[in-house]
């Protein structure tokens, strides 16, 4: 696991043997949370705590949360979806391939190239920086070969979570290259730090192994990669930083499904049209699931919850569901 989180190449003899060692050095068990533990957790809170009338969900928590929608249906309840990833069983490479082009258009827009005046060299100019920053002279399939490419694109997707707070730098880093300043550097390392949550020392903490443990089970098809270094930059970054998706040992019990919609309550789809990290095309496919859900729309640059403004029509949402 740590030679991944750093970006180390893997060896055939590696990859054979990975499923092993990964079980060994990395407990994917320990960390991962299965749909049975997560609906077992939800109903002893229930009797805890008293009925649970709604769920709040984000992200990858939409696909954690599908888990108890028959249960809420069955109590009459309700459930918002904020910005959901991709239902599971979405094939690894849409996923990967969406969210880096999504993220590109995002530092499309955060270096003017969407602008009217805008150079018509602009975006060209931005990918081939991005290219680069992803690319070793020295590996000609790029990214795999060294730990300060891998740094610079997860930092890049680490800041995209909040691209419109951390706009600034992101220009600095994308206008400089390739010569970084001190603050530049110190940003992407930090901002790898926060995406991979790895020590200096390439020690991988335990929320990444989770982050690794519970998101992999969800999709299929993660040894198909999502675009050439060339082509999508972005999606050869995401591929690498995934590789232990393609080799990670899974079990029937890890497996995510999707309930029927026939056993779906209320239930709210927000979608965040400019979101980078879960694209709006994620949400549309929960929508096609549930055809009767109800449908907000948001904009913001980045990969947070719902902007306040929405706060009273989620609110309105809620207390009608309730009733």
């Amino acid at each position: 696991m740590a030679s991944v989180s750093a970006g180390g190449e893997l060896s055939d003899q590696q990859v054979k043997e990975w499923p092993d060692q990964f079980k060994d050095s990395c407990d994917a068990d320990l960390y991962r949370l299965d749909r049975t533990e997560y609906v077992k957790s939800f109903k002893e809170l229930g009797r805890k705590e008293g009925s649970i009338s709604g769920i709040y969900a984000q992200s990858f928590g939409a696909v954690r949360a599908s888990a108890v929608i028959p249960e809420l249906k069955r109590t009459g309840g309700w459930a918002v979806m904020d910005a959901p990833a991709p239902p599971p069983g979405t094939h690894a490479t849409i996923l990967m391939s969406e969210r880096s082009l999504a993220l590109e258009e995002g530092l499309q827009d955060i270096m003017g190239c969407t602008s009217s005046d805008a150079s018509t060299d602009c975006q060209k100019d931005l990918h081939r920086k991005l290219r680069e920053m992803g690319s070793d002279i020295t590996t000609p399939t790029g990214l795999a070969g060294g730990a300060e490419e891998y740094e610079r694109m997860t930092a890049l997707f680490s800041l995209s979570n909040n691209m419109e707070s951390n706009e600034k730098p992101l220009r600095g880093i994308l206008t400089n290259w390739p010569k970084l300043s001190t603050i530049d550097q110190e940003v992407i390392n930090s901002g790898s730090y926060a995406f991979t949550r790895r020590h200096g020392d390439n020690q991988v903490l335990p929320d990444f192994a989770g982050y690794i443990a519970n998101l992999c089970p969800a999709y299929n098809g993660w040894g198909a990669g999502a675009g050439s270094q060339e082509k999508n930059p972005l999606g050869a970054a995401l591929s690498r930083m995934h590789y232990a998706c393609s080799v990670m040992p899974g079990d029937e019990d890890s497996s995510w499904t999707l309930p029927e919609a026939k056993d779906a309550p209320s239930l709210l789809l927000l979608e965040n049209s400019r979101d980078p990290v879960t694209p709006p095309s994620a949400a549309s496919a929960w929508a096609k699931k549930y055809p009767d859900a109800d449908h907000l729309k948001y904009e913001y640059l980045g990969h947070t919850k719902a902007p306040e403004k929405l706060s009273e029509d989620i609110s309105a949402w809620v207390a009608g569901a309730s009733s």
